[in-house]
């Protein structure tokens, strides 16, 4: 492998690592700067492929199937050409969407774009010197190319960097001059293959060249760069409001259009004029994480609160709201914090929930109306509140031990419902039947003590008629109790004998004096 051919190689696998890199960055970090950035340096991969493989044939000296060769390389230019030319076009329709969206990760995606920058610089350097130093017109056409790239990486740094001073416009025009060098790119592999698939000549060797006209004493290119800018940064104004969005114009600061319907819009370009894109009505939601909160009684608790919300009044939030997903964070868990403090533990883990999430919705959304955010809290639910796990263990034996209490006074409570109204109505049928007792010997003895008077005024009145019925009565009373023996009223008494058993059957023996 030649010195030029290893260059090149070394060139698509350092523009491999960028595009990796960068889409991760993107990724991370929400930026379509950085995006863009990788689709071109996608486009710098597909020309030092090119490029390689121009210099690949040209040094084994295949002639027979050159022609064809350079055919399939103009058809496949084609294509790539027009999905780059279609990648540029999702970007600029992501970044017109996107109208100042707050980056995350900032710091460390800056130094991962200078980083990339680093790289193209040294790329550049590599492709140019060796380009020189071989007099190969098609690698300094290809270290023109990176060093375009370079400055695309510069203008993504920029953009980063505004946005850690709140200036997020500057992404979007980045990501604007990164599409239209992406555009450029697409529009010199399209008309370069193009015109050789029309001539029928080989321009395999020399795809790329376009770049090569980028010196920088080349007045026309540079003025064509100038205009690039130009444009990126007029198109910059342009956006567009979605159904469930509603924009806010602000001209240095002030409100010049607070009601901006859905479609496409376009306002000066920054720092002259900015929009701001509010979804309003629309429900968002957003969690504190774990935090770890002090109780009443001086104990610890893990709390992890959902707050759903809606913004409510636009122009209020556009106004006082910077960041608004850290300030209902913030704002909830000071509301949680203070609710939780004045609470014991034992309360907040049994039966306190429902109170703590009505209290911290209450005192959140009396912070934010205080602050005239525009924002209404929707709910906020507990997702999570347990013991710490150095602890968790006890706090479990407790719960356990709190369960056996309460199962032993549900026991003690059905046994003393169960018992108690049984008491009562034994004590109530015992004193009833006292009373039906007391009622019927009293009555007895009224009515004995009557009969008795009245047998004897019968008796004063007539003694031998009472005295016989008195006795009738009580044989008549004692004797169907008795066993009776009867005899004749023509036997005597005297000598007469009475011959008894114990049984049941009695036949008496009479001996009336027989010899």
């Amino acid at each position: 492998m030649e010195r030029k051919e290893r260059t090149i190689l070394i060139a698509i696998l350092a523009n491999l690592i960028l595009i990796v890199l960068r889409f991760y960055l993107a990724d991370i970090s929400g930026s379509l700067g950085l995006k863009a950035n990788a689709w071109h340096s996608f486009t710098d991969v597909f020309v030092s492929s090119v490029v390689f493989l121009g210099l690949f044939i040209g040094r084994i000296g295949i002639k027979k199937h050159t022609t064809v060769l350079s055919r399939l390389e103009n058809i496949l230019a084609l294509f790539v050409a027009a999905f780059i030319f279609y990648m540029g076009m999702e970007v600029l329709f992501e970044a017109l969407e996107n109208e100042g969206k707050e980056l995350k990760y900032v710091p460390f995606t800056a130094a991962g774009a200078f980083l990339g920058v680093i790289i193209n610089y040294f790329m550049a350097r590599y492709k140019l010197y060796v380009g020189q130093q071989t007099n190969s017109q098609s690698l300094l056409a290809d270290g023109y190319h990176s060093k375009m790239d370079m400055y695309c990486s510069i203008a993504v740094l920029i953009g980063l960097l505004g946005s850690l001073f709140s200036m997020s416009s500057l992404e979007k025009i980045t990501a604007i001059i990164a599409m239209v060098f992406i555009f450029i790119a697409a529009y010199e592999i399209f008309t370069t293959n193009l015109k050789a698939l029309i001539s029928g000549e080989n321009h395999v060797a020399d795809t790329g060249t376009f770049h090569f006209q980028f010196a920088p004493h080349n007045k026309k290119v540079l003025a064509g760069i100038g205009a690039a800018f130009a444009t990126a940064y007029f198109l910059s104004g342009v956006y567009i409001v979605k159904w469930d969005e509603q924009g806010i114009v602000r001209r240095f600061g002030a409100i010049t259009q607070g009601n901006v319907p859905p479609g496409l819009h376009y306002r000066l370009p920054y720092p002259i004029e900015k929009v701001v894109l509010v979804k309003k009505d629309n429900i968002q939601n957003v969690q504190t994480g774990l935090n770890m909160l002090l109780t009443g009684d001086t104990n610890l608790v893990n709390v992890n609160i959902g707050i759903h919300y809606r913004v409510s009044d636009a122009i209020k939030y556009a106004l006082n709201v910077n960041d608004l997903n850290s300030l209902i964070t913030e704002v909830a868990t000071a509301s949680i914090r203070q609710v939780v403090g004045e609470k014991n533990i034992d309360y907040l883990l049994s039966v306190g929930k429902s109170e703590v999430e009505v209290t911290s919705k209450n005192l959140l959304q009396e912070a934010l109306d205080r602050n005239n955010t525009g924002v209404q809290v929707v709910n906020l639910q507990l997702l999570e509140m347990t013991p710490p796990k150095e602890i968790v263990d006890s706090f479990q034996d407790l719960a356990s031990a709190r369960q056996d209490k309460a199962t032993y006074i549900n026991q003690a409570q059905a046994y003393r419902n169960a018992i108690i109204p049984e008491a009562k109505g034994n004590s109530y049928k015992m004193v009833k039947e006292a009373e039906a007792y007391k009622d019927e010997k009293i009555k007895t003895s009224q009515g004995d003590a009557l009969l008795f008077v009245q047998k004897f005024e019968e008796y004063q009145n007539s003694k031998g008629v009472t005295e016989y019925r008195l006795y009738m009565e009580t044989m008549d009373r004692v004797l169907p109790k008795v066993k009776k023996i009867l005899l004749g009223g023509n036997i005597k008494m005297e000598g007469t004998e009475l011959w008894l058993t114990n049984g049941a059957a009695v036949n008496p023996i009479l001996n009336s004096g027989r010899q």
